[in-house]
């Protein structure tokens, strides 16, 4: 009799202590749950594209004439790194291009497409879709760049020739999660000219045997990122600066375009277009567009 009553009360423990802990994973997966909301909510978000678009030619007898052999490689890197905790918020942008082309004429690779553009933006939200923020971007390029002609092939730029280091502070609205418009009235852009090949030339805004010029002026930028529908994607970024110092109804002007059209998970058409007016480095509107089919990475 008193081992039966043993069993049943061991049983009984063990149910009771199976209930007991399965209520406590319960709760406990509840509260953890509920701490991780906000981790979610006001956390890290990381998200971007990788473009890769190779484009290759051959011709052997041709009639109508061309070059032998082409082959084209451009590479794009459009990343943003954003964190948000109460009312404090940090956007990161990073817009990296690369591109070469090459044709049997010339036998070498040229650059065809180089920027190295990198936005910091802090800010505090003091009302639904307003924030007080700072700026920080730095602007250049990678490699050596030249003019190429059929006879000759003249540098005109390098890594930090031109570069642009731009610190500004002002106010940022933002009515939703594709568009934001940032305003101050009080910028301070730093030009480079890093290259001593450059050193003795008045260029890029910067005087002779100078190697940096400090400009002081206004500056608003707006960026709008809108997924058109399952198949299609638009970025747009419009930077103007205002130099209060030197001619400060000549607007620097920079916009970018970059629409995508995905075939599938991989395979994308996409199309950039930018428009650059800076009157210090050339007298007129500057324009570069470049299409292509390739790998569309979704990062």
């Amino acid at each position: 009799m008193l081992k039966p009553l043993l069993t049943l009360t061991f049983s009984a423990t063990v149910f009771i202590n199976s209930q007991a802990q399965d209520v406590t994973v319960k709760e406990f997966q509840k509260l953890a749950f509920k701490e991780l909301k906000p981790l979610e909510k006001d956390g890290w978000k990381k998200n971007g594209t990788f473009i890769i678009n190779i484009n290759q030619g051959a011709l052997r007898n041709w009639a109508g004439g061309g070059e032998q052999n082409t082959l084209g490689i451009t590479t794009l890197l459009n990343y943003n790194v954003n964190h948000k905790k109460g009312k404090i918020t940090w956007n990161n942008y990073f817009d990296i291009a690369l591109g070469f082309q090459n044709a049997s004429s010339f036998g070498r690779f040229r650059k065809t497409d180089d920027r190295i553009d990198i936005t910091s933006k802090y800010g505090y939200q003091f009302s639904k879709k307003w924030y007080t923020a700072m700026l920080f971007n730095f602007n250049s390029q990678s490699l050596v760049g030249y003019n190429y002609t059929d006879t000759l092939n003249t540098k005109i730029s390098n890594l930090l020739t031109p570069g642009k280091i731009l610190i500004s502070a002002g106010i940022d609205y933002r009515p939703d999660k594709s568009f934001s418009l940032f305003v101050s009235p009080i910028t301070t852009r730093f030009i480079l000219k890093r290259d001593n090949d450059f050193y003795q030339l008045d260029k890029y805004g910067v005087p002779a045997n100078h190697k940096s010029y400090t400009e002081l002026g206004s500056f608003a930028t707006a960026k709008y990122n809108k997924k058109v529908n399952s198949w299609a994607h638009y970025t747009g970024r419009l930077d103007l600066f205002s130099n209060y110092k030197r001619n400060p109804e000549n607007v620097d002007l920079f916009l970018t375009n970059l629409v995508t059209m995905k075939f599938n998970k991989w395979l994308a058409t996409n199309i950039n277009v930018d428009v650059v007016y800076d009157d210090d480095v050339i007298k007129q509107t500057q324009l570069k567009e470049i299409l292509g089919i390739g790998l569309t990475v979704n990062l």
